[in-house]
């Protein structure tokens, strides 16, 4: 029998955080309903991450029906891991009723156009029959399309990788498309779709991902401002275990939730004011290079040194 690659879900790294169902992480979030309500709303990175909870049990009971419901809607709106789950969902008997001929001919028109990640998907279609007649020949001819084709850099655009990665819930990507969004790098504006992205990859335990939610509520930015929540963010972004980056990438982090940190609590606004509490976050992003805490620390002093000669008169 013809094998083809990755007999795999897309987007199975589970992490510690998925494993608990999110009850280490801010619980204010409400980050299931949050999900839910944007997959109502139509958009398929919460439709498949729906699927996915389903799927593996993630903060829900497993429903493999469910799970091939959620999948066939994110599909339907052309995600490609949405697709390739069902697929697989097909292959191991778990949904076998959610228009595999349409999915079939998507799979099928993206691989003629020279999508690796299609083709070798094209080949599983005929490997096991879905959406099409069973044919090992053809099986055969897309396995090895897919496994000799090379990357054609000139051809692709950064959005188009972040966005293959994201449906699979890679961190860093998720992070990526996320700013690409929120800023209209490329795309419209979408604060709400910028906001699910992080969203997501905070529920994975993601520390940049928890910096970005802060900003947003912070800013009110596709949310209810919220100065509480932000400040539990911030916290959480310094206290958290590092995900993987460089230690470069984690001081820049790191140093920027210092600041935000230092001048929501110099201003109380979601914490009580305290000056001294400012003065040692400002310090912590300074000694990582962040300029805003350098100049923070420089405003505060002369304003200390006041406070205290009030003090001793």
């Amino acid at each position: 029998m013809v094998r083809g690659c990755l007999i795999r879900r897309r987007g199975t790294r589970l992490s510690a955080v998925d494993s608990i169902q999110y009850n280490s992480r801010v619980s204010e979030l409400n980050i299931l309903e949050r999900i839910r309500q944007a997959a109502k709303d139509g958009d398929p990175f919460a439709q498949f991450e729906l699927g996915f909870a389903f799927d593996y049990g993630i903060g829900v009971e497993q429903d493999f029906r469910k799970a091939a419901e959620f999948y066939a809607k994110a599909a339907k709106h052309g995600h490609r891991a949405a697709e390739h789950n069902l697929l697989l969902q097909h292959i191991s008997g778990h949904a076998k009723i959610h228009r595999p001929a349409s999915i079939f001919l998507k799979v099928k028109s993206r691989a003629e156009a020279g999508d690796r990640d299609a083709q070798n998907n094209l080949g599983l279609c005929f490997q096991f029959g879905y959406g099409t007649k069973q044919d090992y020949a053809q099986a055969m001819v897309w396995f090895r399309r897919a496994a000799g084709n090379g990357v054609e850099k000139d051809l692709l655009i950064a959005i188009d990788w972040y966005t293959r990665a994201a449906e699979q819930r890679d961190e860093l990507a998720l992070i990526q498309l996320g700013w690409i969004h929120q800023k209209g790098l490329g795309v419209e504006i979408d604060l709400k779709h910028a906001f699910l992205l992080y969203l997501i990859a905070y529920k994975q335990g993601s520390s940049r991902a928890a910096t970005h939610l802060a900003f947003m509520f912070k800013k009110g930015l596709a949310v209810t401002q919220d100065d509480f929540l932000a400040f539990q963010l911030y916290l959480e972004c310094v206290n958290s275990p590092d995900t993987g980056m460089t230690v470069l990438q984690n001081n820049s982090y790191r140093s920027t939730a210092y600041f935000w940190l230092g001048l929501i609590t110099e201003k109380g606004e979601g914490t009580k004011r305290d000056l001294r509490a400012a003065t040692r976050w400002y310090t912590r992003g300074a000694a990582l290079g962040e300029s805003g805490c350098v100049v923070a620390l420089a405003r505060l002093r002369p304003a200390r040194k006041r406070s205290l000669k009030k003090s001793v008169h």
